[in-house]
């Protein structure tokens, strides 16, 4: 080649070069928009800029450093600068409320309850992306299931990204050596729970010679008995909310409900349910009953965990012994003899997107381009087990056991925050029970899972009053089971309950079931 065609060939390259890199960068950017990450991901994410995502998160015990690893590696994986701001868990909802009042928001906000009234209010303001046809152009977000996203919709449209939790989660809690001294099946059913509670009430299993052991605990939770809603649909009833001669009504107007409520009242005449029930929190059954050994069957969202008092003190007798030697779960069957579970939404909330902070449609696809990641296997693995072989170690690849108990909780238990693919990452476990307990809450047949009816519906009527018109029934329930008032007292309640708000709420939830399933 002559010399002025090398002069000639090194012009084109200083023109040619950069165009070429300029139209990379373009194309990387609208693939990006467009919501297929994978190209941009594995071919030129050395080129474009990370997109900064700013949202607030909860956390429980301590706030993660700001150069948590998972946070970084999930930067790595989706091309991200994501930044955090941590507030404790327990004020989260005062705190969601000033962000809401506030002309300042991040980009990403986590609504801790679609139906809360100040979200649903913004929504009317117009001040959240509305997501219903923008998740359909991304692989992973398009494949959240229809029925949690028709339980995260506000009238019919989708406002958040969804966290997806199990469905199948309230149980019954027991003591296995108990019951299998007993010679007791597990308690499965209403007439079992009964069976078990009485057995535990005139037995003297902890062998201390006296007759002080609760035969079945209740825990309150908002001024109601947690888990009611489990008894509800064992007896056949409503799962809080159901359809009724075309209308949609409150479980607690239902036949079935004053039957759990008749059940309850005889268990406590018959002192198989300690006489505080009505002032003792779900918190303070296992600290309070169950670790002293007071009681050894509850309802129950969990198992006691492998450090429960109870159980090291048997280990400490016997190193044999495992959790499920001690403690077991029973989900409840309905009358026909098949599980009738009180379904969950599927859903913790979600994040939405705020037109405050985000402005224009390319902008919300950068930041759907980032969930789309997380919504993923491999963001969902990283997000709730870590980074392998530093938070956790795959046991028999089928589940993950973390490295070391306290790094895993001070470096990944928060960041699950983050999670929004429920089963798609591994289950967290140390013994045989747990992952039991997963598997049984992931398998069930769809007919025994009994919902919630308005958990897609709004009413203003009831959200507006929810905490009175829910004092008038708590207050009749516990009076009814302690025997302070009698049918007709319990009829009046649903009277005072009706004219205090109780008839528009069963109005307006009616109008909106119609307008859904028209």
């Amino acid at each position: 080649m002559s010399k002025c065609a090398v002069m000639a060939y090194k012009k084109i390259l200083v023109f040619v070069i950069p165009v070429l890199l300029i139209v990379s960068m373009t194309g990387c950017k609208t693939a990006r928009a467009n919501g297929s990450n994978k190209d941009y991901k594995d071919d030129y994410s050395s080129l474009i800029q990370p997109v900064e995502m700013k949202l607030v998160l909860g956390y429980s015990e301590e706030a993660p450093s700001k150069d948590n690893l998972i946070i970084s590696e999930l930067n790595k994986l989706a091309n991200a600068d994501i930044n955090i701001e941590w507030t404790p868990m327990v004020s989260y909802n005062d705190k969601f409320n000033v962000l809401m009042a506030s002309n300042e928001h991040p980009d990403v906000i986590l609504v801790p309850d679609v139906k809360n009234a100040v979200f649903v209010d913004g929504i009317i303001a117009g001040m959240f992306w509305e997501l219903t046809s923008y998740l359909q152009e991304y692989p992973e977000l398009s494949q959240i299931k229809p029925l949690l996203l028709k339980n995260a919709s506000v009238e019919g449209k989708l406002y958040i990204i969804p966290r997806e939790r199990a469905l199948k989660r309230k149980m019954v809690v027991y003591r296995s050596d108990w019951a299998k001294e007993a010679g007791l099946d597990a308690p499965d059913t209403i007439d079992g729970i009964y069976n078990m509670a009485k057995a535990f009430a005139y037995g003297d299993y902890d062998r201390n010679m006296q007759n002080d052991t609760i035969g079945f605990a209740l825990g309150t939770v908002n001024n109601e008995i947690d888990c009611i809603d489990a008894l509800v649909v064992a007896f056949g009833g409503f799962n809080r909310w159901g359809i009724k001669d075309g209308k949609v009504i409150p479980a607690f107007m239902t036949e079935e409900y004053l039957e759990t409520l008749n059940w309850l009242r005889k268990m406590f005449d018959e002192g198989l349910i300690s006489p505080d029930f009505a002032i003792t929190k779900t918190t303070q059954i296992v600290p309070d009953f169950v670790d002293k050994e007071k009681t050894g069957l509850w309802l129950s969202y969990k198992l006691p965990n492998r450090s429960d008092p109870v159980l090291v003190a048997k280990q400490r007798e016997d190193p044999s012994i495992t959790r499920e030697d001690v403690f077991e779960f029973a989900f409840l069957k309905g009358p026909g003899g098949k599980e009738r579970i009180a379904a969950e939404t599927g859903i913790s909330g979600g994040f939405a997107f705020s037109k405050r902070a985000v402005k224009d449609e390319s902008r919300l696809r950068e930041l759907l381009s980032i969930f789309d990641v997380i919504q993923s296997r491999e963001g969902q693995i990283l997000i709730n087990n870590g980074v392998p072989n530093v938070h956790f170690e795959l046991v028999e690849n089928k589940y993950a056991k973390a490295v070391d108990p306290a790094v895993f909780n001070k470096e990944v238990s928060p960041i699950g925050q983050l999670g929004t693919g429920g089963g798609k990452a591994y289950i967290i476990a140390d013994d045989e029970i747990t992952v039991r307990l997963d598997n049984a809450r992931r398998t069930f047949d769809e007919s025994g899972m009994i919902s919630d009816i308005t958990a897609p519906l709004t009413s203003t009527s009831y959200s507006s009053n929810s905490m009175n018109l829910l004092r008038i029934i708590s207050e009749a329930q516990f009076n009814y089971i302690m025997g302070k008032i009698n049918e007709n007292g319990w009829r009046k309640a649903l009277e005072d309950w009706m004219s205090a708000g109780g008839a528009s709420a069963i109005e307006e939830f009616t109008q909106a079931y119609n307008k859904e399933n028209k």
